[in-house]
């Protein structure tokens, strides 16, 4: 359910300055983040206003922005422990980090370090989250957000057979594996209360992008029926303007939107109770801890 948090819609305009600042958005060879979609587009934009970005694409110096190629993969928690790593050698400070990385409705397939592949939508952005911590307490000066939705149905985060249970469809899983986002985003502002970071999680609409191919690969003849879907759908463009108000809009700060879920286009939207059950947010939190524990 969503409901309008402004008299006028917001866009790309009204993004201020970002010379100086350094995003952080993350993407990795097997997931949509930074490379195409949502990701390329909020990367274009974040240029274009000033913004220095590191993400996975080849680097490229503009008169606007510098724009950086940091590997890593979701996929694998070393990976992304090491990236931050990387980061952390290159930069003395981080302003925002944007979690957009995602597969969506993909056949059930175990990742390389044990762990259902969409379900790494939420363990890899905590895995790499966590080591920036520091740099974000010290430097951000703009919300961390996440890319979530609320599509789950009787959630388990205890253990890592719950987090890769099968589940009645791929819906399910997808769903599960972007409720999760939104538990990490909410602990995640619990516990940096008094550090001045806004933690939200953004649903940028249903927008034609390449994360459609997992619904191919699981049901074959949607493809005959997506071209009619597109006709409705946001464009890339369209559909990164909530993850750009999220990171940019000083209305943020104004209106004191810490842990909240923002719908298309830059508006409020409310959460379903899964989205706010403390302990699930604990339990896949405590998870998440134990499997970088043993994967990093």
């Amino acid at each position: 359910m969503l409901f309008g948090l402004f008299g006028k819609s917001w866009d790309a305009s009204n993004i201020p300055d970002l010379t100086g600042s350094c995003r952080l958005l993350k993407s990795h060879r097997h997931y949509h983040g930074g490379n195409t979609g949502i990701g390329l587009a909020i990367v274009r934009e974040l240029a274009r206003h000033g913004a220095k970005i590191y993400h996975r694409v080849c680097e490229e110096e503009t008169p606007e922005a510098v724009i950086k190629y940091i590997n890593f993969d979701l996929l694998r928690m070393q990976s992304a422990t090491k990236a931050a790593q990387e980061f952390l050698q290159h930069e003395t400070r981080l302003d925002i980090l944007i979690n957009n990385a995602g597969i969506m409705a993909t056949p059930y397939e175990i990742g390389p370090d044990g762990i259902e592949i969409q379900a790494c939508n939420g363990t890899g952005h905590f895995a790499l989250t966590i080591p920036l911590l520091s740099i974000l307490k010290e430097t951000a000066s703009k919300p961390t957000l996440t890319i979530g939705s609320q599509l789950a149905q009787k959630p388990n985060y205890k253990t890592l057979d719950d987090l890769n249970q099968q589940c009645w469809s791929t819906w399910n899983r997808y769903g599960n594996a972007k409720l999760s986002n939104m538990l990490f985003t909410n602990e995640l502002q619990k516990r940096l209360e008094g550090t001045g970071i806004y933690c939200l999680s953004v649903h940028p609409g249903f927008v034609d992008t390449g994360i459609s191919r997992g619904m191919v690969q699981s049901w074959p003849l949607i493809k005959h029926f997506l071209g009619l879907a597109r006709l409705v759908f946001y464009t890339p463009t369209q559909g990164a303007l909530t993850p750009l108000y999220a990171a940019t809009s000083p209305e943020i700060e104004e209106k004191d939107l810490k842990a909240a879920y923002l719908g298309p286009i830059a508006r409020i939207a409310v959460k379903e109770a899964y989205a706010e059950d403390k302990g699930l947010a604990e339990d896949f939190w405590n998870l998440c801890e134990q499997l970088v524990a043993a994967k990093s």
